[in-house]
């Protein structure tokens, strides 16, 4: 049974190198955003064969779904960008390859010539080789399991990892939801929301499937929530989840999904970010330093913090889907 789990692993690790190369050389753009879904997809199955079942939660549910389905409907816009601008002048002189629309134009362009990949690869196997040897002659140690392990009781948690991304390091999943939250202040910098160049599938299975996927994932996200502090899940997972199952509801009625007020929504997608802050001040006026907690109150100012950093990257996710500010936003 071990030799075939290994045989499993090798086969799935030249899948995983096979398939992130032909993305990075395809000239087809469709074509490399399926690979890229499907680079996702065996990340997420790496995952679970290192046991880390989280974080292939996540990864199946952003890195190939939405970001799979952010990079298509991307694609399609880019596609009406140029139908647009070609129906508009039918007799303009051929466009500089050169010039600043030359990726608009690579959509309907034939592929260029092959080239040789020869060099590329030379790089890859050079530096490939620096980071085996490197990893090769790193000494043995355990790292800081027997420090996260003797601190455990004042963590307010069950789970080292929760204990670790929200106590013991908290300010590095406090900068990583800013992160996401300036992401999207840059998206909506970009301009107002456009309809998605999206089409509503027609007949009863899709309203279907929703039907029962939907509940199924919000139940699913709320779990993984509750389980983050005794087992591999949290806000991060849990939003994936909700966020995934809110971009399939603008995918079945892209024309039709009201978008949220903007006050409501402002402060779901701040929640995150303003209660970690909140909850970092008190915990330095207290005298537990910046983001510390008293031992008694460990465990719901976490809970409060996952719940409210979970809304807030669930709509974060349907919100850089969608793209731009909401219609009527001045603010």
């Amino acid at each position: 049974m071990n030799g075939l789990l290994v045989l499993f692993d090798l086969i799935l690790l030249a899948g995983i190198v096979g398939v992130a190369w032909r993305c990075l050389a395809s000239t087809d753009l469709f074509r490399a955003v399926v690979l890229f879904i499907t680079f996702g997809l065996l990340l997420a199955l790496a995952w679970v064969r290192l046991e880390a079942p989280d974080i292939a939660l996540a990864e199946a549910a952003i890195g190939a779904g939405i970001t799979g389905a952010l990079l298509l409907v991307t694609l399609e816009r880019l596609r009406s960008i140029m139908a647009e601008r070609r129906s508009g002048r039918p007799h303009t002189p051929p466009p500089d390859p050169t010039g600043p629309h030359a990726l608009l134009r690579a959509l309907h362009d034939p592929p260029p010539e092959r080239r040789t990949f020869l060099p590329a690869l030379t790089f890859a196997l050079v530096v490939g080789g620096l980071l085996v040897t490197a990893l090769w002659h790193q000494p043995q140690s355990t790292g800081l399991e027997p420090v996260v392990d003797a601190h455990m009781d004042v963590s307010g948690v069950d789970h080292p990892i929760t204990a670790v991304l929200l106590n013991f390091r908290a300010y590095d999943t406090f900068l990583e939801l800013a992160i996401v939250l300036i992401a999207l202040l840059g998206a909506w910098s970009l301009g107002r929301h456009d309809l998605i160049p999206a089409r509503p599938a027609p007949g009863p299975i899709l309203p279907g499937t929703l039907r029962l996927l939907v509940p199924v994932a919000i139940v699913t996200g709320v779990y993984v929530l509750w389980a983050g502090s005794h087992a591999p899940g949290g806000a991060f997972q849990a939003g994936a989840i909700l966020g995934a199952a809110g971009i399939l509801l603008v995918l079945a009625r892209p024309h039709q999904l009201p978008m949220a007020p903007g006050v409501p929504l402002r402060l779901g997608l701040t929640a995150g970010v303003a209660l970690f802050l909140l909850v970092g001040l008190y915990g330095l006026v207290a005298g537990h330093g910046f983001l510390g907690y008293a031992d008694a109150w460990a465990y719901p100012l976490i809970l409060l913090i996952e719940i409210a950093a979970t809304l807030s990257i669930a709509l974060a996710l349907v919100a850089l889907f969608v793209a731009g500010r909401p219609a009527g936003d001045d603010a």
